[in-house]
């Protein structure tokens, strides 16, 4: 397992309404995605389905890998599915 880094994550819609505009917890790195999206959802464990369907993304680029390297300055969002009308 890699250091450990302490870092902050924007959220949006659904996410962002049960847990502020941003997180911050602290992860291994690499990480895998679904090893982040667990610690998110540890916050609030009725957001995990929410979580499976997110995507993440490191610098306004989606993550299409399963792992990723993160530092704490790269800017991190989770972007959950939406829908409107």
């Amino acid at each position: 397992m890699g250091k450990l880094t302490e870092v902050t994550i924007k959220l949006f819609a659904f996410l962002q309404d049960r847990l502020g505009p941003t997180v911050q917890i602290e992860v291994p790195t690499p990480v895998k995605v679904a090893v982040l999206f667990d610690k998110v959802s540890q916050l609030d464990p009725q957001l995990s389905a929410t979580l499976a369907n997110s995507r993440l993304a490191v610098n306004q680029e989606f993550v299409d890998s399963d792992e990723v390297s993160l530092t704490a300055s790269d800017e991190i969002a989770i972007i959950p599915p939406v829908s409107g009308g």
